[in-house]
């Protein structure tokens, strides 16, 4: 193996990860490895060559997908080594094994059960040729980087950790498999690893069974229940994308932020991909993903949003009197079975050579469901003579690494819905894209059950009793297991039995825009609502049901807030000039932070506070509202840096009891005909005022002044400068601020400050010249986790200050932009 480096502009620090290795393996004098001179030996397998630029982007080039990897591994390496190591130790299920504290049983028997030797072959047997090379050299360049540093040498965080080694392709299936259940098993792992049948009482044959509690660490470990995921409420993202009737030219702009964890598998990671004759793509993918999943070629620009569709449903068994694990099932010919529930015991891997065997159980479709769990109301299994299981259709679906290479290639957006319809390998999101041809592009072209409207009617009929209808109240989609009718339907145009083909997955193709933030594929575009698609497609499922069932539900208050903006930009309200959307103002629009929220009830909250300032508390006393009254109408409504009053505000909103997807709380009600304007007119009541009132004294408690400035409380540390502040703009989303930047976990850290570690992240704005693609983006954590890194911060601190990096894609940029040393790797 060899690297060769060729000499760059080098800021100081940017040598750290090649300092080691010029020792030993010296220069080039050749400043491109991949003339057609070029000699390689028969040895080589893996060749790449890596340019960054400025903020640590990575470029490679390589001669072939096994290049392109083997670049994309080692550079993420030098970045991240950390954050994938520990992945793979998650998702292999050997937490409790390497991660001391941090490890968890029940994460650990899932993963265990469900990352298996099959399912991991079955998945690479779907791949692409070239998708298997690409992942392989992945897996090779990561590795690479940890030979060559050293385990000693890499991120003080794991260095020297017992679980840091080199990966293999199977490491990375495992992470993917994992990966993949995002939409579905991945939310249900505490009622799967909670789930046991009862204890038999009697007899066999005696309907007699009965619970038995037992002390058991595996299910005490489990994560509680949580919707906010499944419904895209926990999480999510915003994208535009502008159609060449609004842009002034014959391109498309575009713009995306996905609104992600910090930490973790979904952590984006920046990088350019260029196979001469073959590839050349930029963008950015989550850890260990060797190809953009959102970025842009000389073509195409595309972004992702989470979609509300469903990837699951849940289906309740009729059991066999006195057999828990066995149930009655209706085969399509009309006849009755009893058919088994398999019992697959899991060895989970402890410390010392110590093992634990826990139980799943599986049935025809999925793994068993411990469902009251979900819901406290809903029968424990064998109650009633019932069970529950559940099928995941993304579990099924080992084709998303193929799709994000079919769609790096995307010559249109009409070629890149051919090319989403074809595969079909989107797990959980949508996809809004624009072209150099001024087109703009919508679409939940995704893994979606094929339960149509009236299966999922006919198949939770209340003949079956009250808990289907009681799950899918709680907008959990499910069904009758007990007979072949109630099985998932088959499209022949779709690669995937059991999910939609293309012919009922939505897209919307339009010259003026397109628009997305986490609601249901129905408003896209204000002029041409999308109807007509399975309610498994959408965030609720009741208003969907019955003879007249609802053409819409209440907005996000985020996704108000964004079409909003289009509107404003349309008319110039927003005072921004003109009436187009270009790249510079769509920058604007984006960073503006306005709260919609405020925007909508807080005129009523100050006439309130005008009338009466003595607010109750919720301990029963009051205080004196004046001063705060004061400093909320002086206020600009948004969230900038020298926003004054919107902590205030943001605590207040928190304490209002409100669900952004209902209209309880408003005089005006929902209107479908008019979604962006209704609901309104927020009711005053005792609980509003209290909200405001605890909102006062939870600053005052905190010694945190009411007129204080965002910049003051709202930041991110740099562990590299001492621990350095970086103020954060952006709200939360349940205020409907459009640009998301949010303290997960507490309702404040350190006090009252908002310690931001989720929201914004690979932020991309995109349009297209003569030239080729014009692209500024952020990436709102920076290129490495690796605290000692350069580029720990250094975007972070562009975000702060509205500041875009424009990318270099073509060759001459990309040497314009050049910093440190191109390394040449060979192995």
């Amino acid at each position: 193996m060899s690297i060769k480096t060729h000499n760059r502009r080098v800021p100081t620090l940017t040598l750290l990860t090649v300092a080691v290795s010029l020792g030993l393996f010296g220069c080039s004098d050749s400043d491109n490895s991949f003339n057609d001179d070029d000699v390689i030996p028969p040895s080589t397998n893996y060749e790449a060559d890596i340019q960054r630029t400025e903020f640590g982007i990575p470029h490679i080039t390589a001669k072939d997908y096994k290049g392109l990897g083997y670049g994309v591994g080692y550079a993420f390496a030098e970045d991240n080594f950390c954050s994938l190591a520990r992945e793979v130790v998650v998702a292999s299920g050997q937490s409790m094994l390497y991660l001391g504290a941090d490890g968890n049983l029940a994460s650990d028997a899932f993963y265990t059960w469900y990352n298996t030797d099959k399912r991991k072959a079955e998945f690479l047997a779907a791949q692409d040729p070239e998708v298997i090379d690409a992942v392989t050299g992945y897996a090779a360049g990561y590795s690479r980087y940890l030979r060559d540093k050293g385990v000693a040498n890499i991120d003080p965080a794991c260095a020297n950790a017992e679980w840091v080694r080199e990966i293999t392709l199977d490491d990375l299936l495992t992470v993917y498999g994992k990966a993949n259940l995002r939409g579905g098993l991945s939310n249900f792992v505490g009622p799967i690893v909670a789930a046991a049948p009862p204890s038999i009482s009697g007899i066999q044959g005696s309907s007699r069974m009965r619970s038995v509690p037992v002390a058991n660490p595996v299910v005490e470990s489990a994560p509680a229940f949580n919707m906010d995921t499944i419904n895209a409420m926990s999480g999510g993202s915003n994208a535009y994308a502008f159609g060449k009737e609004v842009t002034g030219t014959s391109s498309g702009v575009m713009y995306g932020n996905p609104h992600e964890p910090w930490d973790g598998v979904q952590r984006f990671y920046q990088f350019h991909l260029t196979m001469p004759g073959e590839l050349d793509v930029m963008g950015a993918a989550q850890q260990g993903q060797p190809f953009p999943n959102i970025g842009f070629n000389k073509d195409v620009a595309w972004s992702h949003t989470v979609s509300t569709a469903k990837r699951f449903t849940l289906y309740q068994l009729s059991l066999v009197d006195g057999y828990p694990l066995k149930y009655n099932y209706t085969n399509s010919a009309g006849v009755t079975e009893q058919r088994d529930i398999e019992t697959v015991p899991v060895t989970i891997q402890l410390p010392n050579n110590q093992t634990q065997v826990h139980n799943i159980y599986v049935s025809q479709y999925g793994p068993m469901l411990a469902v009251n769990l979900l819901n406290g109301q809903l029968p424990a299994w064998g109650a009633n003579n019932l069970a529950y299981t559940i099928r995941d259709a993304a579990s099924e679906n080992p084709r998303a690494l193929n799709q994000w290479r079919s769609m790096n290639k995307a010559t249109s957006v009409e070629d890149l819905v051919d090319r989403m319809q074809s595969v079909l390998g989107l797990g959980f999101v949508n996809t809004i894209a624009t072209d150099r041809n001024g087109k703009a592009l919508y679409a939940d072209i995704s893994t979606v059950p094929n339960v149509t409207k009236a299966k999922l009617e006919a198949c939770s009929s209340a003949a079956s009793g009250p808990f289907l209808g009681a799950l899918i109240a709680s907008d959990l989609p499910a069904l009758n297991g007990s007979t072949a009718a109630c099985e998932w339907g088959v499209d022949t145009d779709s690669p995937q039995a059991g999910i939609f083909g293309r012919s009922n997955l939505p897209f919307l193709i339009r010259d003026d825009y397109v628009a997305n933030s986490n609601d249901s594929y129905w408003l896209s575009n204000l002029e041409q609502p999308l109807t007509g698609f399975s309610p498994l497609l959408r965030r609720r499922l009741a208003p969907f049901l019955g003879a007249t069932p609802a053409a819409g539900v209440p907005l996000l208050m985020r996704s108000r807030m964004g079409l909003v903006q289009i509107q404003d930009r349309f008319s110039n309200k927003d005072n921004l000039g003109g009436t187009n959307f270009n790249l510079n103002n769509m920058q604007k629009v984006v960073y503006g932070n306005r709260s919609y929220v405020a925007e909508l009830v807080l005129d009523d909250v100050l006439a309130d506070c005008r009338a009466n300032a003595s607010m109750p508390l919720t301990g029963g006393s009051t205080i004196d509202a004046t001063n705060a009254c004061n400093i909320l109408s002086n206020w600009d409504r948004r969230n900038n840096l020298d926003s004054k009053g919107a902590h205030v505000f943001r605590e207040f909103w928190r304490n209002v009891d409100f669900n952004e997807t209902t209209d309880t709380i408003f005089s005006v009600k929902f209107d479908a005909k008019d979604p962006v304007n209704t609901p309104r007119g927020l009711i005053i009541s005792a609980d509003t005022r209290t909200a405001l009132g605890d909102s006062i004294k939870f600053f005052q408690d905190k010694n945190i002044a009411l007129d204080a400035s965002l910049s003051d409380l709202q930041y991110i540390v740099d562990a590299n400068k001492n621990d350095e502040r970086i103020a954060m703009h952006g709200g939360f989303g349940r205020e409907g601020v459009f640009n998301v930047a949010e303290t997960r976990g507490t309702s404040a850290n350190d006090g009252a400050n908002y310690l931001i570690n989720f929201g914004p992240t690979y932020m991309q704005s995109v349009t297209f010249d003569s030239g080729g693609p014009v692209a500024e983006a952020l990436l709102g954590y920076s290129q490495a986790s690796d605290t000692t890194r350069p580029f720990h911060r250094d975007q972070s601190r562009r975000y702060s200050a509205k500041e875009w990096i424009r990318l270099p894609f073509n060759a001459n940029d990309v040497s314009k932009q050049a910093v440190g040393n191109k390394i040449q790797l060979k192995e």
